[in-house]
């Protein structure tokens, strides 16, 4: 395995660790801590995101990856995550309303 291998799986590694405690945070809430970690779910997430944000400053640095926060993509991203939590609660409450029925 050579150095770019190596960063890529640390940064899935990194993404799943971030997915991991968002749905974590998502059953347990964001104010929750976890006797053995001592932290809120909210501090274990801002840590997983600046893990994941290394990999990525170490990926532009040594492999010129060129990673910059695109904020126009950051509002289109925005707009269809909000656009599809209200399809996505539309579709929760008709499925309510018909299971009540």
């Amino acid at each position: 395995m050579d150095r770019l291998q190596y960063l890529l799986s640390k940064l899935a590694e990194e993404a799943s660790e971030v997915s991991q405690i968002a749905l974590k945070s998502q059953q347990f809430g964001l104010d929750e801590v976890y006797p053995k970690v001592g932290i809120s779910n909210k501090e274990r997430i801002h840590e997983e995101l600046n893990d994941l944000m290394a990999i990525v400053g170490m990926l532009n640095d040594e492999f010129y990856f060129s990673f910059t926060n695109n904020f126009g993509h950051h509002l289109d991203k925005e707009d269809k995550v909000n656009r599809y939590f209200e399809v996505s609660k539309n579709l929760w409450y008709k499925r309510m309303i018909s299971d009540d029925t």
